[in-house]
């Protein structure tokens, strides 16, 4: 009986080992990634601009032969910028499509409202584009940030304004969700550290017109400088409402988070756009090497330039792409452990995530002058 012991615990430990190490390598086919982006509303043309980052990611990805000879297939949902059909379509990535991970959502009231499917699900979720700061402030393991955040941009752009430019009291317009009311606290932090103070604050909902009441108020502020937080349409109504109303040139205009700096904000804002400020992870004219290669294939795939959104999307599915083949695996677990330790450098530089899965990088400051996006200090850190 020993003896035949002897024999059966070796195959029956190299049987164990063969089934615990079964599936450990990718397997043969599509890798399924998820994308949750608002494709229709009234932030449609920045969630397209970001779709156009990933699917340029997958592009190069796949003609370069794949994840170890496996191609990327995406699934795109759209969310509309609602944060139910965003937990409604990540609900269907994970549970019917099977996807490996999800890059998504545009705007954080979405991101927030789908952490808890990722955390069920144990599906890692990374964001390019959302900015409220508490998104990777609830210990949730699954959720990544692949941007700054509020207040990474408002550490390095309030250094800027009011040690460099003087500006000490500040006017918000802000709309009216958790990025914009996120920012407006995360500014508001940093500028009372630094002497500076809020003298006006105001919010509207996603797709006003008329923004004149606000303007009419704001005249009697006694700001120095206005800083807005939104989306393209709505600050391109916003900025020619505010020249209309005769403030040009009575106070600085500020975009800390970059909404406006791209070729539909000055397409839409025309010579109202000139002289607008503000910081950015990335603009086409950052001068290294990988900005100047990216800016250029995104040039000739789209015919425009790309700006932030387009590289976010684009880094996001360059890191996720990075972490599958470290791990190896489509195994959603393995996938999540590889992405928090990953160490990437693309457009907007390097970057790696810390213990709260925040992507940690520099900012640009940044300005649009006769038309075009230029840098005018930086990389500042926002850390």
């Amino acid at each position: 009986m020993k003896k035949l012991f002897s024999y059966l615990i070796p195959a029956l430990l190299v049987s164990l080992m063969c089934v615990s190490t079964a599936g450990a390598a990718i397997p043969k086919g599509p890798i399924k990634i998820g994308v949750v982006m608002p494709t229709t509303g009234p932030i449609a043309y920045d969630g397209r601009l970001t779709l156009n980052g990933i699917e340029m990611a997958v592009s190069e990805v796949n003609k370069a032969g794949g994840i170890k000879g496996n191609k990327i297939e995406l699934f795109i949902e759209d969310s509309a910028n609602v944060p139910a059909t965003a937990v409604a379509a990540m609900e269907k990535l994970v549970g019917m499509q099977k996807v490996t991970g999800v890059i998504g959502d545009f705007g954080s009231s979405c991101t927030l409202a789908m952490m808890d499917v990722a955390q069920r699900s144990q599906t890692p979720l990374i964001t390019p584009i959302s900015l409220a700061p508490k998104i990777t402030e609830m210990g949730n393991k699954w959720m990544f940030r692949g941007c700054d955040n509020s207040a990474m941009i408002a550490k390095a752009f309030t250094k800027w304004a009011v040690n460099d430019k003087k500006v000490k009291k500040w006017a918000y317009i802000a709309i009216n969700t958790d990025y914009g009311r996120g920012s407006v606290e995360a500014f508001n932090a940093e500028l009372t550290k630094l002497g500076g103070k809020a003298v006006f604050t105001e919010y509207f909902n996603q797709g006003e017109t008329d923004y004149y009441p606000i303007v009419t108020k704001l005249k009697a502020s006694g700001a120095d400088a206005l800083c807005l937080f939104g989306e393209t349409v709505d600050l391109s109504r916003v900025v020619s409402q505010f020249y209309e109303m005769g403030l040009g040139g009575k106070m600085l205009v500020m975009d800390p988070t970059s909404g406006t700096f791209n070729e539909k904000f000055i397409e839409l804002a025309k010579k109202n756009a000139n002289g607008i400020v503000g910081a950015s992870r990335f603009v086409a004219s950052i001068p290294t090497p990988a900005a100047k290669r990216f800016t250029a294939d995104y040039k000739a795939l789209y015919k425009i330039n790309p700006e932030k959104y387009a590289q976010a999307g684009y880094d996001c599915m360059k890191m996720l792409a990075t972490a599958i083949e470290k791990a190896d695996s489509t195994d959603r677990s393995k996938v999540r452990d590889a992405l928090a330790a990953i160490k990437y450098e693309g457009p907007q530089g390097k970057a790696h995530f810390d213990a709260k899965n925040q992507l940690q990088i520099s900012e640009y400051i940044v300005a649009v002058n006769d038309g075009n996006i230029v840098v005018i200090a930086g990389p500042i850190s926002g850390e």
